[in-house]
This record gives C-alpha cells, sequence and structure tokens, in this order.
C-alpha cells in the first residue's frame, strides 16, 4: 500500500467522511421518523456517558500513534514503530476491560442517581460491548493515518456506518414494540455491530498489507530508543489529548443531565424535557455539524503531516498546511453556515418534521464557521506537540458553555434556547483562543484577497438564494422547492469562485481518482479555465 499526499489524503478522507456523513445523517432522519424525540432522546441521554468512559479507555492513543508512527517514518525507525503499536494495543485493551466490567457493575446506580429518566439503562448497558472495540480501532486508525495511508480507514468507516445503519434499523424495529427505552437500546446495539465490522476490516488490512514489516522505510543508521523513552513519548502527547477530549466528554455528559434538570427547573415535565434534549442533541446538533466532514477530515491528516514536517524542520511546510486549511474551512463553511441560518425552519419542517428545531438551528449557525475551524487549529497545536494547549482552550470553552446552560436553560422565558445560545458563545470563545494560540507559536497568515473572494461569493449567494426562496417557497411539496433553492444558490457560489478565479480547473488535479477527468471536464467551461 502506498502513502498518499497531504492533498490525496484529505480528499480520500473528505470524499470518505461525506459518504458516511450522509448514509448517517438519511439513517438519523428515518430513525427520528421511528422512535421519535424521545427515543432519540433517551439515546442522545446516555451516549455522552460512554464518550466520557471512551475518553479513559482509548487514552488518546490514537492521536499519540498517528503523530510517532509518523515521525518514526522519518527517522527509518521500524524497531520504535513496532513498540509504538503493542504498547498502545495492551493500554486500550486493558482498559478497556475494566472500564466494561465498572459500566455493567455501576449501571443501575448510574441510571438511578445520574439520568433524569430511568429508561436509560437499557441503551446504557447494551453499549458495553463497544467500549473495547472502539478502542482497539483508535490505535488501527492512527497505526494507518500515521503511515498517511488513509484509504483503509476510510473504507472501514463506510463499512461500519453501513452495518450500524442495517443493524439499527432491524433492532430499533423490531424492539419498538416493547417500548422506547428498548428501541433505543436496539440504537445502541446496531452501533457495535457497526463498530466491530469496521474494526476488523483494518485488522485484516494490517495482517495482509501493512504489518510493522512489511513497511517501506528510508535506510539510515538508527539508533533505537529505549522502551521507557517510547512510553514517555507515548504518554506526553496522549496524556494532554486525553485531558482535552475528557474536558469535552466530561461537558458532553454533563450537558444531558444539566439541560434536562433545568428544563425541569423552568417547568417543563420529564417527558417534555427529554424531547426538548432530543430535539436539539439529535436534530439541530447533526445539521449544524455537518459541514464537519471536511474539517475533520483535515484534522486527522494535519497531525501526521504536520509532525513529519516538524521532525525535518520544514517550518515552512507547517506554514503552508495552516493557510490550506484555512481556505478549504473557509470555502466549505462560510456558505453553508449562511444556508443553515437562512433556511434553518424550512430545514427542519422538511427534515425531521419538527418547525421549533428551527429556532434553535439559526442561533448556532451563525457561529459554524468557527466551529468547522476548530477541528483544524486542534490539529495543527497537536502536530506541533502543543496539545496541552488546545486542552486549555477547550477547558475554558466547555466550562462556559455549561454555565450559560445553567443560567439561561432554567428559565422560563428563555429555555431549551438557552442551550443553542451556549453553543454559539462557547465554539466562538474556543475558536478564537485556539486562533490566538496558533498565532503566538507559528503565526496566523492567511491570503487576505483570496479569502475577501470567498467572502464576496458568499455574500452574492446570500442575495440570489434569498430572491429563489421568496418565489419557490410557495411551490409544492416543500422539498422540491427547498432542494432547488440550495442546489441553485450552491451553483451559483461555485460560478462565482470559478469567475474570481479563486479555484480553477488546476484545483481538482490532485484530487486521486476523479481529480484529472474532472479538471478536464471544467477546462471546457469559458469562465473555469
Amino acid at each position: 500500500m502506498h502513502r498518499q499526499s497531504f492533498i490525496a489524503g484529505t480528499s480520500i478522507l473528505i470524499g470518505a467522511s461525506l459518504v458516511t456523513r450522509i448514509l448517517g445523517f438519511i439513517y438519523r432522519v428515518a430513525l427520528t421518523r421511528l422512535i421519535g424525540a424521545e427515543g432519540i432522546g433517551l439515546f442522545q441521554m446516555v451516549f455522552p456517558f460512554l464518550s466520557l468512559i471512551l475518553t479513559f479507555v482509548t487514552l488518546g492513543m490514537g492521536v499519540a500513534v498517528s503523530k510517532l508512527v509518523a515521525e518514526s517514518v522519518v527517522t527509518g525507525d521500524r524497531k520504535r514503530i513496532s513498540r509504538i503499536l503493542s504498547i498502545s494495543l495492551i493500554t486500550t485493551i486493558s482498559l478497556s476491560v475494566v472500564f466494561s466490567i465498572l459500566m455493567v457493575t455501576l449501571g443501575p446506580v448510574i441510571s438511578r442517581k445520574i439520568f433524569t429518566d430511568p429508561r436509560a439503562i437499557y441503551p446504557f448497558i447494551t453499549l458495553t460491548p463497544v467500549i473495547a472495540i472502539i478502542a482497539i480501532s483508535s490505535v488501527f486508525r492512527g497505526y494507518f493515518q500515521g503511515l498517511q495511508i488513509m484509504s483503509t480507514p476510510s473504507i472501514a468507516s463506510i463499512i461500519e456506518t453501513l452495518l450500524r445503519i442495517v443493524a439499527v434499523w432491524i433492532l430499533a424495529t423490531l424492539s419498538l414494540a416493547k417500548g422506547l427505552e428498548f428501541a433505543a437500546a436496539g440504537v445502541s446495539g446496531g452501533m457495535i455491530l457497526g463498530e466491530l465490522g469496521g474494526c476488523l476490516y483494518m485488522y485484516l488490512m494490517y495482517r495482509l498489507r501493512v504489518k510493522v514489516t512489511q513497511i517501506p522505510l528510508p535506510k539510515r543508521p538508527v539508533k533505537t530508543e529505549p522502551g521507557l523513552k517510547t512510553v514517555r513519548a507515548i504518554m506526553s502527547i496522549a496524556i494532554p489529548v486525553t485531558f482535552s477530549r475528557l474536558i469535552g466528554s466530561l461537558a458532553y455528559a454533563i450537558e444531558p443531565i444539566l439541560v434536562t434538570r433545568s428544563l425541569l427547573t423552568a417547568g417543563l415535565s420529564t417527558v417534555a424535557a427529554t424531547r426538548a434534549y432530543g430535539e436539539y442533541g439529535g436534530m439541530a446538533i447533526p445539521l449544524l455539524v455537518f459541514p464537519t466532514v471536511f474539517t475533520y477530515s483535515l484534522a486527522i491528516q494535519l497531525v501526521p503531516s504536520i509532525s513529519e514536517a516538524v521532525a525535518s524542520g520544514n517550518k515552512a511546510t507547517v506554514s503552508r498546511r495552516l493557510q490550506q486549511s484555512f481556505r478549504v474551512t473557509a470555502l466549505v463553511g462560510l456558505p453553508t453556515s449562511l444556508i443553515l441560518l437562512q433556511f434553518s425552519v424550512p430545514l427542519c419542517v422538511t427534515i425531521f418534521h419538527h418547525a421549533g428545531v428551527g429556532a434553535l438551528l439559526s442561533i448556532m449557525a451563525p457561529a459554524g464557521f468557527l466551529l468547522y475551524l476548530q477541528g483544524p487549529l486542534s490539529g495543527i497545536l497537536q502536530g506541533i506537540n502543543k496539545a496541552g494547549i488546545a486542552m486549555r482552550n477547550s477547558l475554558i470553552g466547555s466550562f462556559v458553555k455549561l454555565i450559560i446552560i445553567y443560567l439561561l436553560a432554567s428559565n422560563k422565558s428563555i429555555g431549551v434556547t438557552g442551550i443553542a445560545w451556549s453553543v454559539t458563545i462557547s465554539v466562538t470563545l474556543t475558536t478564537l483562543l485556539h486562533i490566538a494560540s496558533v498565532r503566538r507559536r507559528i503565526g496566523f497568515s492567511v491570503d487576505t484577497l483570496d479569502t475577501a473572494k470567498i467572502l464576496l461569493a458568499t455574500v452574492l449567494m446570500a442575495i440570489v438564494s434569498r430572491q429563489l426562496w421568496s418565489v419557490l417557497q410557495y411551490v409544492s411539496p416543500m422539498w422540491l422547492s427547498l432542494t432547488t433553492t440550495i442546489f441553485l444558490a450552491l451553483l451559483f457560489y461555485i460560478i462565482v469562485l470559478f469567475v474570481t478565479k479563486t479555484i480553477t480547473s488546476y484545483s481538482f488535479t490532485r484530487i486521486p481518482g476523479v481529480g484529472k477527468p474532472l479538471a478536464r471536464i471544467i477546462r471546457k467551461i469559458p469562465f473555469a479555465r
């Protein structure tokens, strides 16, 4: 298997992520209509707690393995790569056994004392087997990413998503007759089968094609570091990453508890509070984070790429990766944030049949671009050995978010919209802190003219989309008028980008597989040469 370049690897990750995100989004819409906001709320109530457990179990090994393997490839140290993989697997498997036992043992107590709805114990206990599977998968993903072989984890993600969709749909449908709590448990069961399929695929590819002994490395005189030094190197990355994720996971785990209790204080019933959280966490948030399919892929690719550049002493590459990341985020994040803001209500009515979700989305959408920029900035900080700085910024943002939820969601006149405001404020704060941190370490220079062109294209798209919707909104059915409006607006946006030479046919040539044929087609368009 061949290593991919930064552009090629990112393109593969984006393509796979886009497929999995679209499939996952379709599945989420169908599932919402099957088990409703209350059923989704039950699953969303326990999932943050699982994320907290996984933070301890995976211990940031995915990022540590990716970074250290990339460094070891530069130095040609095969023994170090083997040791990194062994230590990471032993650590994560051991932790997964311990936490699985604790999860089963303490499950009834947690469901009674922490979750506001006692029915949450069913999906919570059902999720136990997924801990070990995800822990092993995280190590193998880091290994492939460190080698910059992005195709294997990308295919694994698609396999995982397809299996999960089929399994969840079957299990939730069969369990629904017994009650919503059993349907939510069916969602958990489907997640286990999906993760298992993706993990097995990566393990097979490792055994068949890219075992440590099969990696082509530069022939250099290498003095392999002692085992204890390797452990320290792993932990120096894993611990800050773990604390950073722990902050996010703690906030994520506390959030449904704090939200539902705050809504109860505001006068909602238990069922209404669960439903409200389902609308926020299961409907509005998936729409908001959908564009991270692009920037998350960038963040994954940035860690090994920047680690290699740092190991080689190539500062110019680090700066170039920052500019590329900002440019891609702006190209995708600015127009999508605007679309989510302009069409928040029609989107939620069309997709979820819940008009009230649109009010939440309209509050969070303006911060969309900053949210999408967070992943690449965090990846850059991790790549330059500043994972602790990213952790600090996340801590501040999460703390502010929880405070705002407590203050606003319990207010009867604000209620659930207070949660949306907490997201907007915390995202803005965290991203600005990341920008300041990156600027102090390596500078934060962007192409001003290029960014201005993207902003111009976005503003013109907003004007066009408003005019289109004023005419097409009366076309029935609504999904057709909405789809047509968004499609034409995005097409106009792309045309403006070509006309202003923000993107050209050459921009597509380095996309693996379809890039060169696509570029030849684009060259035939007069304004896109």
